[in-house]
């Protein structure tokens, strides 16, 4: 089974722009599972927005899988994985590309 993390996630829907540049991800966990992970929307950030995807978890353990669209909403990709890290984010949180940039030494 294919396994991303959320850089991977921006990477992929990083594909689709002529800019490539990590950029701050906003995350949207739905409750509509009970007390499971139900939906998850992914937004980055930018002016004009760069694109966006939707996670919709497997059961169990299966593959869930990632709808990616480009920043004007047109569906670009889907992959059946499942998204390693996602227990480490709240309900409604942002992804910091600078916490994964390397640091440049002077």
């Amino acid at each position: 089974m294919l396994q991303l993390s959320i850089k991977q996630v921006q990477d992929v829907i990083l594909e689709t722009q002529e800019d490539r540049t990590l950029r701050d991800m906003y995350i949207h966990k739905s409750p509509c599972a009970e007390n499971r992970l139900g939906a998850v929307f992914f937004a980055i950030s930018g002016t004009p927005p760069r694109g966006y995807a939707m996670y919709l978890p497997g059961v169990e353990e299966k593959a869930g899988t990632l709808h990616v669209f480009d920043n004007l909403g047109l569906k670009r990709k889907i992959i059946h994985c499942k998204i390693m890290d996602l227990d480490s984010l709240k309900d409604n949180d942002i992804w910091s590309a600078q916490a994964v940039t390397p640091l440049v030494e002077a």
